[in-house]
């Protein structure tokens, strides 16, 4: 590549950093792919999220989701080691490529320790691909004994949902199809739901009005995750959007955790990562 590329592209990058700052808390922005990474790698040097081994910052970063759910540390010790023992449908690892990359560990761990400390009777999820954030939704319900994930997936590759074990797809029903076209049915039939995940196409846009479509159909303490919140800045403006309706909520490198004021939830705990915490009243 020719120094004046380079130059050309160093510029740009930079004058993308600058601005950023100055225009994210009021302008809708998505990030490049360049951006993106970047990102990831300030906030996880080490790549710790990507090892299935115990390390502090995961261990750390998982304690800290617990405290928004107000779940003792401890009990949440005991829900990371679950998580790390679920496992995948055999012969899954090395499906066709075309397909979404899985999610890495840490944000499984999460999207289990969350299904399990809120045990939800009915999960939306939109963004399937193989499989890997519904197994461990799954798996949580499961454990919990009650609970039903509804998946909303685009593609009808054969391959969608293939790690998925069978033993847990009793609990599971896909539905295909665009998300935005799809939910508002969805919810009208099973609301209010517990727990949403979002997962499909990562834009300002679409993941806003994900989120607007879900909100009046979570129930008052429930949650919503948001996967890739990197991408773009849809999650820490609707935190600031629904400040008045939130409990709770954290950032955690890529993973966004909200959940939904209630009658019996208080002061929430103190929220650490990317964005400010939102301030909490007493509930009313």
């Amino acid at each position: 590549m020719s120094f004046p590329v380079l130059a050309a592209k160093s510029l740009y990058h930079w004058s993308r950093r600058m601005v950023h700052p100055l225009v994210d808390s009021f302008l809708p922005v998505n990030y490049t792919p360049h951006e993106f990474r970047a990102q990831k790698a300030r906030l996880d040097p080490d790549d710790s999220r990507s090892s299935p081994k115990r390390n502090p910052h995961t261990t750390g970063r998982i304690t800290e989701i617990g405290a928004v759910l107000g779940v003792d540390p401890s009990r949440i010790m005991e829900m990371l080691d679950e998580a790390r023992n679920v496992r995948m449908a055999e012969g899954t690892s090395d499906q066709a490529v075309k397909l979404a990359s899985p999610m890495c560990c840490e944000d499984r761990y999460a999207i289990y320790v969350v299904t399990r400390a809120t045990e939800p009777k009915v999960v939306v999820e939109t963004g399937v691909a193989h499989g890997a954030s519904s197994t461990y939704v799954l798996a949580g319900l499961e454990a919990g004994g009650r609970g039903s994930l509804i998946s909303i997936e685009l593609s009808d590759d054969p391959n969608i949902g293939g790690m998925i074990p069978k033993k847990l797809r009793a609990r599971w029903k896909l539905k295909q199809g665009h998300s935005l076209d799809v939910l508002p049915g969805v919810l009208s039939e099973h609301g209010p739901i517990g727990m949403f995940v979002h997962d499909s196409w990562h834009s300002y846009r679409h993941v806003t009005r994900e989120l607007e479509l879900v909100w009046p159909h979570l129930s008052p303490g429930g949650v919503i995750c948001v996967h890739d919140i990197l991408a773009n800045n849809a999650f820490p403006r609707f935190l600031r959007r629904y400040a008045s309706e939130i409990a709770g909520s954290i950032a955690s490198v890529n993973f966004g955790l909200i959940r939904k004021r209630g009658p019996q939830l208080g002061q929430a705990p103190r929220a650490t990562g990317l964005f400010p915490p939102v301030p909490i009243d007493s509930a009313t």
